[in-house]
């Protein structure tokens, strides 16, 4: 997999992106968080991107969404996965990485992408930071806003589904095995020469104090191909606001080169949560908490 282009950006003087007040998806810096590329073959790209929130009065932290703009145009977004704090109340910094695919590019067609944010959840006393001087005075630096692009030749088969109405797989019910979304989150793909695939299911829980206990993973059918618990990020807000980022991946051996498989994207719940469930889609406004940004689903050659 090759890097098609990358920015590190990290300026002497820190940069602030309020998080204060609810936003829609919004480019970073047209100057130097932009990326102009030709568009590879097969029309498909992943995105990384990271940067870090900054509290400077509170415990809690902000619910914001990274993606891309394409001019006015949404190309990609999602929740991201948020480490642990480095430390708490005051002078908190908290990593937030986004990775996804986007798909539909013209291979050989020029294009254009600005990294870009929205918040969903605020907090007045906060912000996506990066930049600062390189000394040795406290909490006044958090280091590069990272924007990569890179090519896919092994992607089989994947998407970053995110309706326009929210929605919601209830987590309040324990469940076995049960595909998401026949429609919109299967793949059909020809299994590649190793008879092995890796997969990848990157979502969001949302909607409580307390979390379920769920795991992701593949159904063929009815047999369940593959499944696993979710690395689970730090909530990104408090009370029901919360917002947990959640990734798994793993690989799928024994298929015949060249047959065709058809895998869904599956949940089971083996602790109910209190409210609230696995989450995405939603409108790309200014209203609060409505929108939690794609799933991202994806089949690579092994």
């Amino acid at each position: 997999m090759a890097l098609i282009a990358s920015i590190a950006y990290d300026p002497a003087a820190v940069v602030t992106e309020a998080t204060s007040a609810s936003l829609a998806m919004t480019a970073l810096d047209t100057a130097n968080l932009r990326i102009a590329f030709t568009a590879p073959g097969n029309g498909t790209v992943l995105v990384r991107l990271k940067g870090q929130t900054h509290n400077t009065a509170a415990s809690t932290f902000p619910r914001i969404l990274l993606g891309i703009l394409e001019g006015a145009t949404l190309r990609g977004r999602v929740s991201p996965i948020g480490s642990v704090p480095a430390s708490v109340l005051n002078a908190t910094q908290m990593a937030q990485e986004a990775f996804f695919i986007v798909t539909g590019l013209t291979p050989g067609n020029n294009y254009t992408f600005d990294a870009a944010y929205g918040v969903e959840v605020l907090i007045a006393s906060s912000g996506l930071k990066y930049g600062g001087p390189n000394n040795n005075t406290i909490n006044d630096a958090f280091g590069a806003f990272i924007f990569e692009i890179w090519e896919t030749p092994t992607l089989l088969s994947g998407k970053l589904y995110d309706p326009l109405v929210a929605v919601t797989l209830l987590t309040t019910g324990l469940l076995a095995m049960t595909a998401m979304d026949t429609t919109n989150l299967r793949h059909t793909f020809n299994a590649p020469p190793s008879g092995k695939v890796l997969w990848r299911i990157n979502a969001q829980i949302h909607g409580s104090t307390t979390y379920g206990q769920i795991m992701l993973g593949i159904l063929e059918g009815a047999t369940v191909r593959a499944r696993s618990v979710p690395i689970l990020g730090v909530p990104t807000a408090s009370s029901a606001t919360a917002c947990v980022s959640m990734e798994t991946s793993g690989v799928v051996t024994g298929l015949t080169p060249g047959n065709s498989y058809t895998f869904d994207a599956a949940y089971g719940v083996e602790v109910v949560s209190g409210a609230g469930g696995i989450k995405f889609g939603g409108p790309n406004n200014t209203t609060t908490n409505d929108a939690f940004g794609g799933i991202a689903y994806e089949i690579w050659a092994a």
